[in-house]
């Protein structure tokens, strides 16, 4: 009778264990899906605001050259790594 009881502790125990693990992991991820949708509001938020100010076409302009910019060294280096006549028009 005593090692039966003994025996039902041990495995009443591991799954105590593992339902408090469980819960423990539960409550973690509803934390931090909490944390993530605080984030993309306040994202959202700022977006809006930017958006709101209106565009300037100097900066615009700026930023489109510099992105130019980027992409014919990013393409020159490709080009010199690897010989792709459809991308690198040779």
């Amino acid at each position: 009778m005593i090692e039966t009881l003994v025996m039902l502790w041990k495995k009443w125990k591991k799954v105590y264990k593992f339902f408090v693990m469980l819960f423990l992991i539960l409550i973690l991820l509803n934390t931090c899906m909490g944390c993530a949708l605080i984030v993309a509001k306040e994202t959202v938020k700022a977006v809006d605001i930017i958006l709101d100010e209106g565009p300037n076409p100097e900066k615009k302009k700026k930023i489109l050259k510099k992105q130019n910019k980027i992409k014919v060294k990013a393409k020159e280096f490709y080009c010199s790594k690897v010989k792709d006549k459809e991308k690198c028009g040779e």
